[in-house]
């Protein structure tokens, strides 16, 4: 995994940010959790407006977390109804700590990547660490077809 600095910025909104440390403390039980960010981009960079739960048909476990496919698919249209925003990646937790994406994460994101379905040129992770009643760690992604780049994410105040 590299880091280049011609990389797109990556901000995120307080509710999105918000939304993601209230879900990641169910992973205090073991569990990975996560769901989709929802957002824009830009000549300026990009904007993660939103980030989803995983919702009632997700499935937890303990090095892998699969999203309610259906439950997304709603969020994500009423994120476009409300504000243009469109699937821009993924948030998890990795109850272990590690905050670098696993092998199985890489193909995850690999695969969304080639879909052509998807039309995605490159793809923003959040992978969150240190589950417990404190403020939770972050690293985050930007998987691109043939690199994974870690990013700075600043806050976006709204």
């Amino acid at each position: 995994m590299t880091e280049h600095s011609t990389a797109p910025s990556v901000s995120i909104t307080d509710s999105a940010l918000a939304a993601i440390a209230s879900e990641s403390r169910r992973s205090a039980d073991g569990l990975e959790t996560g769901g989709i960010l929802l957002g824009t981009e830009s000549p300026n960079g990009i904007s993660v407006r939103h980030a989803g739960g995983p919702g009632p048909n997700a499935r937890r476990a303990p090095r892998r977390f699969l999203r309610d496919l259906q439950h997304a698919q709603q969020l994500a249209a009423e994120a476009w109804t409300r504000d243009g925003s469109q699937w821009i990646g993924e948030w998890h937790t990795h109850p272990s700590g590690d905050l670098a994406p696993s092998d199985l994460d890489l193909d995850s994101y690999l695969r969304h990547l080639h879909d052509p379905d998807l039309r995605l040129d490159r793809f923003v992770a959040i992978i969150v660490g240190g589950v417990s009643d404190h403020d939770p760690i972050a690293a985050t992604w930007l998987i691109e077809r043939h690199q994974a780049q870690a990013m700075s994410l600043r806050r976006e105040h709204e």
